[in-house]
C-alpha cells in the first residue's frame, strides 16, 4: 500500500481516510508501546525521525511507509495523533468544528489558514497542541488534507472548509 496522497481532496479520499483512521486506532491501542509513543510526541521539524516511525508502518501498519517527499508530513500528522490522545481522531467532527467549539482564536484561524508552506507545520503544530489541552478531538483527515495538499485550489477548498465549519459552529454572543 504505498500509495501517494498528493490529490487527498478530489482522488480518492478512502486511501488517505484509511490510513488516517487506522493510524489512530493503532496509536490509541492500550498496548501500544509507551517508549514509542513517547518519541513521536517529542519528534519537531527539523530534527532525525525517530525509529519509532518506521516502527508504526513497518511492524504496526504492516506497510511501506510514504514516499520520500511526504514523510515531514506524515511525521507531523503522526506526532499530532499521538499528542491528541486516544479521541484525537473524530470523523464526524470537522476540524473547524472543534477548533471553534474550543475558543480557537479567530485570528489564529486566519495565520493557520494562510499560513506559507514553510510555516504550515509550526501552525498546525500550535493548533494541535491547542486541541489536546483542550481534549478536543476532530476528522484528522482535515489535518492530513491540511499538511499534505499542494495544489493552490484545493488547499483554497479545504481553507474554505475549515473557515465554514469554524463560523458555522461559534457559540452565539447574547445580543
Amino acid at each position: 500500500m504505498n500509495t501517494e496522497y498528493a490529490d487527498p481532496i478530489a482522488a480518492p479520499t478512502q486511501g488517505l481516510s484509511q490510513s488516517v483512521a487506522h493510524l489512530a486506532r493503532v496509536l490509541a491501542l492500550p498496548h501500544y508501546p509507551n517508549g514509542d509513543r513517547a518519541a513521536l510526541k517529542r519528534w519537531a521539524p527539523g530534527i532525525a525521525l525517530p525509529l519509532a516511525y518506521y516502527r508504526l508502518w513497518l511492524q504496526h501498519l504492516r506497510t511501506d511507509p510514504p514516499p520520500e517527499h511526504q514523510t515531514q508530513a506524515w511525521m507531523a500528522i503522526i506526532w499530532g495523533l499521538a499528542l491528541a490522545g486516544t479521541q484525537a481522531h473524530q470523523p464526524r467532527r470537522a476540524l473547524g468544528a472543534a477548533l471553534a467549539a474550543c475558543g480557537f482564536a479567530e485570528a489564529r484561524l486566519e495565520r493557520l489558514l494562510s499560513a506559507p508552506d514553510d510555516l504550515r507545520v509550526d501552525f498546525y503544530q500550535s493548533a494541535v497542541r491547542f486541541l489536546a489541552a483542550k481534549g478536543e478531538g476532530c476528522n484528522w483527515n482535515d489535518w492530513a488534507s491540511y499538511l499534505l495538499l499542494h495544489d493552490p485550489e484545493k488547499r483554497e477548498r479545504l481553507h474554505r472548509n475549515i473557515a465554514q465549519s469554524y463560523y458555522r459552529n461559534l457559540p452565539r454572543a447574547a445580543d
